[in-house]
């Protein structure tokens, strides 16, 4: 007997020995070893989509450099993530620098933590304190992008503010704008008898103060020589902008758009707040993952000639028109359109226009709602003609996502919470049940 219980310490040391060296050997094995399978939607041993699109528009070296000591994990971070683009395109050139040996690069880019990259282009230089694809790509774009055009919005009338922090402003959405490259520049139209050339793009929300006769021959001097424009409306306030509507040729429907559907949805009271999520087939659109949430929106029909026209945002026989809310009566709002893009040709050269008759969506309040940032993201960039920055280099991961349905959640509930532990209680008793008996 002592012999035996001998025989199984020793046979269970051995395999235990046996074990131990056998991962020994494994992690030596694997320690130089550089093999990935993608076996989900991380897409971490590829770059997404969007930022090999903006490789591809790199026409000039652009120069990266990595900060980490050599033998840490971010070293390693650095030289994969690095190679990733230099992969892409013989125009990226990265180097791994050693903030040790070279402290007068150090002081140079002002860099002030480890891990951080710095681009450089054209003299102009960019620095990703956080060294991921999104922000690298964001910096890259930001280089990209002309420095001599700006985003000009209307001021001096009480306007939503692109640069504000009231809750109806659109600051939130303006620093979104200036991180992917834009500048922005208020306009008060009192102080220019002209629209600057520089302007890629004006943005008009309702004044709250009535335009001079002179300021609005300054917008229509602006529309006519084939600016870009956004138009931000809101209902009840279109009056003050009707010679605009009559320039381009679209007509406001009255009354603001009701949604019951998204109310009952959304479990409110205020039927205004519209949900949509089927969007017609846009460079615009495509890309959008949720529905946009509309906050007391107009409803427009679209000029009928003149301009090529692009709806964004179909109401359907789901959404009606209040003209007197909430007491007054609905009518279909079906055939008209919360949002639309229209575009034609101007002297040899494309003008765009995107009319919405909400601007809350892009407000500080409800920016964050649906996929009200990415729409407009979006919409700027196709408005100045920059598709090419279309979409974002930070997009979900689609298997890190968990979507049940009714009948999936219930089963899991009576499964865990109770079969599962009646079934332990069952063979528990079972066993002590027989074990009592002999």
């Amino acid at each position: 007997m002592k012999n035996r219980n001998r025989w199984l310490r020793a046979q269970g040391w051995t395999f235990n020995l046996l074990l131990l060296a056998l991962l020994a050997l494994l992690a030596w094995a694997t320690a130089d070893l550089k093999q990935s399978w993608q076996w989900g939607g991380s897409l971490h041993t590829t770059l997404s989509e969007p930022s090999r699109r903006l490789l591809a528009l790199l026409d000039r070296d652009v120069q990266a450099y990595g900060f980490a000591q050599p033998g840490q994990l971010l070293h390693r971070h650095l030289s994969e993530l690095l190679g990733l683009y230099q992969a892409e395109t013989p125009r990226f050139r990265a180097s791994i620098v050693n903030p040790d040996t070279r402290p007068d690069l150090v002081r140079e880019y002002g860099v002030e933590q480890i891990g951080t990259v710095v681009l450089e282009l054209d003299g102009r230089r960019e620095l990703v304190p956080v060294p991921a694809e999104a922000h690298i790509s964001a910096a890259l774009e930001r280089l990209l992008r002309s420095q001599d055009q700006f985003i000009a919005f209307l001021s001096g009338h009480g306007e939503r503010n692109l640069l504000g922090e009231a809750n109806h402003d659109l600051g939130a959405f303006g620093q979104a704008l200036q991180r992917k490259g834009y500048r922005l520049q208020p306009l008060n139209l009192l102080r220019a008898e002209a629209i600057p050339d520089n302007t890629a793009l004006l943005v008009v929300t309702p004044p709250q103060v009535p335009l001079l006769p002179g300021e609005r021959a300054v917008l229509l001097r602006y529309l006519e020589d084939g600016g870009n424009l956004l138009w931000l409306a809101d209902p009840g306030e279109e009056g003050e902008l009707a010679f605009l509507a009559e320039a381009i040729g679209l007509r406001w429907r009255p009354g603001v758009v009701v949604d019951p559907q998204a109310a009952a949805a959304l479990g409110i009271d205020d039927s205004r707040l519209v949900l949509i999520d089927d969007f017609p087939e846009h460079v615009i659109t495509a890309s959008l993952r949720a529905p946009a949430l509309l906050v007391q929106s107009g409803a427009l029909e679209p000029p009928a000639a003149g301009w090529e026209v692009a709806p964004l945002l179909p109401l359907s026989p789901q959404h009606g028109l209040v003209q007197d809310y909430p007491d007054g009566a609905a009518t279909t709002a079906a055939g008209a359109l919360a949002g639309v893009a229209l575009s034609r040709s101007v002297d040899g050269r494309r003008q765009r226009l995107a009319v919405f008759g909400d601007g809350d969506f892009l407000s500080n309040s409800y920016l964050g709602n649906g996929a009200n940032l990415a729409l407009g993201l979006n919409l700027v960039d196709w408005l100045t003609q920059s598709e090419a920055f279309l979409d974002s280099y930070a997009r979900p991961v689609p298997d890190q996502v968990l979507e049940l349905g009714y009948w999936q959640v219930v089963t899991l509930a009576v499964g865990l919470l109770l079969a599962l532990p009646l079934g332990f209680l069952v063979m528990a008793g079972t066993r002590w049940w027989r074990r009592r008996r002999g």
